[in-house]
């Protein structure tokens, strides 16, 4: 008798158990039928004084306003060399999803780096100085992106 009671309790066990009597639900996964291309953002990084602008107006404020820290700051520093210099010097911003900037990469030749020594010094010092950015998103969601940022250096005759 409890072999009978043990064995229909594992038989509806198994029954109740399984898919067999449930009806056909409707899964609640979506499918995406769109590429997200990552290497692209929706919206680009901006500061506080470019939030209101959209698109291509915001991406422009976002650019001069980071191009005139740079500009004011380096103004404000004095470099001396006996050579003359002409030189683009390339800086790779990294803007991580909370909106903080590092500089990631000083792409320089290695002239530039003998006579102007101390100008990796002060471009880190200015990228500290970057004030608060909000992120760039893609798809509503705050991503990291690098940023580069070409600094012509000319000496003054």
């Amino acid at each position: 008798m409890n072999y009978r009671l043990f064995l229909f309790v594992l038989v509806m066990s198994c029954l109740v158990s399984c898919n067999y009597f449930t009806g056909d639900t409707k899964s609640n996964e979506t499918d995406l039928d769109t590429v997200v291309d990552f290497t692209t953002v929706n919206v680009s990084p901006s500061f506080k004084e470019c939030e209101q602008l959209i698109d291509e107006d915001k991406t422009n404020c976002f650019r001069t306003t980071i191009r005139k820290h740079f500009t004011d700051r380096l103004a404000q520093n004095t470099f001396s060399s006996q050579e003359d210099i002409s030189e683009t010097v390339v800086l790779v911003l990294r803007i991580d999803k909370k909106g903080k900037v590092t500089l990631k990469e000083i792409q320089s030749s290695e002239e530039i780096r003998t006579i102007l020594p101390e100008l990796t010094s002060v471009l880190n010092r200015i990228v500290r100085e970057i004030p608060d950015l909000s992120p760039a998103t893609k798809i509503g969601i705050p991503v990291t992106t690098e940023y580069q940022l070409p600094i012509k250096i000319q000496t003054k005759e």
